[in-house]
């Protein structure tokens, strides 16, 4: 096991200096992201104190429609803001026992949820029987694909974290089942819930809405929209600091390490996601998607390149003492992989102009319209290709003097245990 978070893994892909700028897009993303997870708590602390105070729902709003928000939820958003600082200052090990009842209370809370879905709509009601419909005349395969890249778009940003976390573990073992069941199996079980409540909604209220928390606003018991906002805003809490404000402490470490630390990054990006206004994101379920599949090509084209590096050009061998070295088999050119970042404006290219068409843009073909529609596969497997036929082309040293292989992985030599000494950097990052 290399022991590796992801700012120091994309230098092996990278190089030295090019690493800046994977970690600079990741750390964007992280941002933004935590922003909007910020406004989804800020919600559910709104569910919670209408529950308890029906008059909130009567808060003055004295913004404009086309701000996208409302006073109360603005104010909520803060509020959330507020009640999750303390918890950023702790370290993510401190945080465990948190994170372990959220492990428990969650899945109670999504099976209790399924359960009144299916009682209230006495089955799964008309969504998974009715026709498909849409209006727009788009064919129902490109809708697919659309709702499946919306669907990865958060887990993009989860692959790339995976390093922070797993550097931790012994053995690659003690990490792939967590994985393969919390990312295949609870994720899978997420979207039929989502789904679920919808129709029973439907059914029960005749209210089609996407957001369960305008689900929860209609029961009739105020406990119950209590706790339904209070299990939200605590699964909030526990994602918005593991899979964002992590990652992007990380990765503004890596930029200033002399300055930053883990506590410092976590605040910076509390306080730079308030002014991506993830209000603007979040009003609508198309805007939410177009987010999603947006950020998910940038996402993907790091994916592509990072995995193609390690599994195919390298084998999975590398040389980790050379990742804390300037002038080593990761220095490539200057600092750079000319390769990486070629293969990175290729992957993003082909889904440019259905971007483009996402905000906004007019006279887009409707080719580029579907082929953005799996914008996270195209850019992963496009720069994958690019990558590996540019390593092809001009092949880099993959064969260091001494290579150390990951764990529990075919070729892993035990022998080697020596573990690289950090650099005086690293330890003022990790302080």
């Amino acid at each position: 096991m290399f022991g590796i978070n992801f700012p120091v893994f994309t230098r092996a892909s990278f190089g030295m200096r090019g690493s800046y700028f994977a970690v600079f897009v990741r750390g964007v993303v992280a941002c933004i992201w935590f922003g909007t997870q910020s406004f989804q708590g800020g919600q559910c602390l709104q569910v919670m104190i209408e529950a308890i105070w029906p008059s909130f729902e009567r808060f003055p709003n004295r913004l404009p429609e086309s701000a996208h928000v409302t006073s109360a939820q603005l104010l909520c958003f803060f509020l959330f803001i507020l009640v999750q600082a303390p918890l950023l200052w702790l370290k993510v090990s401190s945080l465990r026992y948190m994170f372990m009842a959220k492990t428990i209370i969650m899945p109670i809370f999504g099976l209790t949820l399924f359960i009144w879905a299916l009682v209230a709509a006495k089955g799964f009601g008309p969504t998974f029987s009715q026709p498909t419909r849409i209006k727009d005349g788009t064919p129902a395969a490109v809708v697919f694909l659309q709702c499946v890249t919306t669907a990865i778009g958060p887990k993009a940003t989860l692959a790339l974290n995976m390093p922070d976390f797993t550097r931790y573990a012994k053995y690659p073992k003690q990490v792939f089942w967590t994985q393969a069941v919390g990312l295949m199996v609870l994720v899978t079980m997420c979207g039929v819930l989502g789904a679920t409540v919808t129709s029973a909604a439907q059914v029960v209220y005749g209210v089609s809405t996407w957001n369960p928390l305008e689900v929860a606003k209609l029961w009739n018991n105020r406990a119950a929209q209590f706790f339904a906002g209070l299990c939200w805003c605590f699964a909030v809490i526990g994602t918005n600091i593991s899979a964002n404000s992590v990652s992007f402490s990380n990765d503004i470490a890596l930029w200033f390490p002399k300055y930053i630390n883990v506590r410092r990054g976590a605040y910076l990006c509390c306080i730079l996601s308030i002014a991506t206004t993830p209000w603007n994101i979040q009003y609508s379920a198309k805007s939410f998607s177009s987010f999603l599949g947006g950020y998910a090509l940038f996402l993907g084209a790091l994916v592509g390149i990072i995995i193609t590096d390690f599994w195919i050009c390298r084998r999975r061998s590398l040389d980790v003492r050379a990742l804390y070295k300037k002038h080593d088999v990761h220095h490539f050119t200057a600092g750079f992989n000319i390769r990486a970042f070629f293969a990175f404006f290729c992957g993003i290219a082909p889904n440019m102009p259905g971007l483009a068409a996402a905000c906004g843009a007019s006279g887009v073909p409707n080719g580029a319209r579907y082929l953005y529609s799996l914008s996270w596969l195209v850019s992963t497997l496009v720069a994958g290709l690019v990558y590996w036929v540019s390593f092809k082309i001009k092949p880099f040293e993959i064969s260091p003097s001494q290579e150390m292989y990951m764990d529990g992985v075919e070729g892993y030599d035990p022998s080697i245990s020596e573990i690289p000494q950090h650099t005086k950097q690293d330890k003022e990052v990790e302080a």
